[in-house]
């Protein structure tokens, strides 16, 4: 608005200004030749021939005679003979006695007017102001116009100030809306802005965060009943496992001993997989805090070198001295690595290698395999249908996990000997 405001005071005052100038002068020439016109009524009947003759008209007598005005009376030779003015005619004089015409100059302010007797040109009267004259009456205008325009250009300042408050208002309240919305919180309605866009993104945005929290609660809800259901035989399967084991004589090992325990370990895993994936589903577990690189990779070792042995592979382990603690959260970085695990010890062939090491200040956990194929670096994260399982669903998890927790999973080598980089970029330097 103020720019708006700006361009139209400049775009219409500048050539009102102007024209304001050539106004004033040709009211200057109008008075200068209605000046020369009532002195040469003052000086009938007396000739320039005959200087004696002649009395011009005193201005400060003359009520309506502007007293700036310069009269003089020229003869036929172009001599002045009376009044102010050059001493030899001038361009406008000498004009006027060469052909008997009025002439009149609206930038040197000069009107130069003949006098005649007997049908022949005898002398002229010339008439001048000076230019301050002009000036002093255009400059006092111009500093109208300026005031005015200025006057103008505050109040639409004051005005566009007002307007943009009462736009920039909805807008923030937009903003805080869409901050709860990706929080996950609950939006109430607004009361209404005045602008229809404004009101009408911000229906469309409750509608929305209406439905996404419908959504996420029944996702959530089906979640924990899916989790209470498996509970009940999960405890179950766990009671008659520890029982069989505890039915087993010290002195007489049974061939399935072994079998059981390892039977036992992976209740005990599914149990702890079902606990992080309700606390994840339901976002209650506290903000993430420090976590020991080397405590979280060594329960993930724990759990998967008996399954690696059982197939007659290995994982091993190499962890860079003096490694920091990182922000995490022990549910998701479990889920995380138990996918890039599974996924090497599926996919791939030979042993499958753990390493954490720094870089710059943040750390890398690497998963790297001994496997013969390659894989898409863009691909290998997507998920391949809606209804995907067992396959394609793992990755693009994790990735959505690494996505949550503010870390990022990348392909370092997309193989063969595939190897995939789980970075972490927030660092605390605490003492280990």
């Amino acid at each position: 608005m103020l720019t708006v405001a700006i361009l139209a005071v400049t775009g219409f005052g500048l050539p009102l200004a102007f024209a304001v100038r050539e106004l004033y002068r040709e009211e200057a020439v109008s008075e200068l030749s209605e000046s020369a016109a009532t002195t040469a009524v003052g000086i009938a009947g007396a000739s320039p021939r005959d200087p004696g003759t002649l009395q011009l008209p005193d201005p400060e007598n003359d009520e309506e005679a502007e007293e700036d005005i310069d009269i003089g009376l020229y003869r036929a030779d172009g001599r002045k003979i009376a009044g102010a003015g050059p001493t030899r005619a001038d361009a406008a004089v000498t004009e006027t006695l060469e052909t008997g015409s009025t002439e009149a100059d609206d930038q040197a302010l000069v009107v130069s007017l003949p006098i005649t007797e007997d049908g022949k040109v005898v002398g002229a009267i010339r008439t001048s102001l000076p230019q301050s004259f002009v000036t002093h009456r255009t400059y006092r205008t111009w500093a109208a116009m300026a005031s005015l325009g200025a006057i103008v250009l505050v109040v639409t300042g004051f005005l566009a100030a007002r307007r943009s408050r009462s736009l920039a208002q909805p807008l923030q309240d937009l903003q805080a809306d869409a901050e709860v919305i990706r929080a996950g919180g609950e939006m109430h309605a607004r009361p209404g802005s005045g602008v229809a866009e404004i009101d009408a993104i911000q229906i469309a945005l409750v509608r929305a965060a209406t439905a996404r929290n419908e959504s996420l609660s029944r996702e959530r809800a089906l979640t924990a009943d899916l989790a209470h259901q498996l509970a009940t035989p999960l405890a179950s399967l766990r009671l008659r496992v520890e029982t069989e084991q505890a039915s087993a004589s010290p002195d007489e090992p049974r061939p399935s001993q072994p079998l059981l325990e390892d039977l036992l370990a992976d209740v005990d895993r599914l149990d702890q997989t079902m606990a992080d994936v309700l606390t994840l589903a339901r976002n209650r577990e506290p903000a993430p805090r420090s976590q020991s690189i080397e405590a979280l990779l060594g329960e993930a070792l724990d759990h998967w070198v008996p399954r690696f042995a059982a197939e007659g592979r290995a994982l091993d382990l190499h962890l860079e001295p003096g490694l920091p603690k990182v922000h995490s959260r022990p549910a998701a970085i479990r889920q995380i690595l138990d996918v890039l695990i599974d996924n090497g010890l599926t996919h791939s062939m030979g042993a499958v290698h753990l390493s954490a090491f720094t870089v710059g200040p943040g750390v890398v956990i690497a998963v790297a395999d001994e496997g013969s194929i390659s894989i898409d670096a863009d691909e290998v994260f997507v998920r391949r249908s809606p209804d995907a399982s067992g396959s394609g669903i793992g990755l693009a998890l994790a990735r959505r996990l690494a996505d949550t927790e503010d870390l990022r999973l990348i392909v370092a080598d997309p193989g063969p000997g595939v190897v995939i980089h789980l970075v972490f970029g927030r660092i605390e330097s605490l003492p280990r």
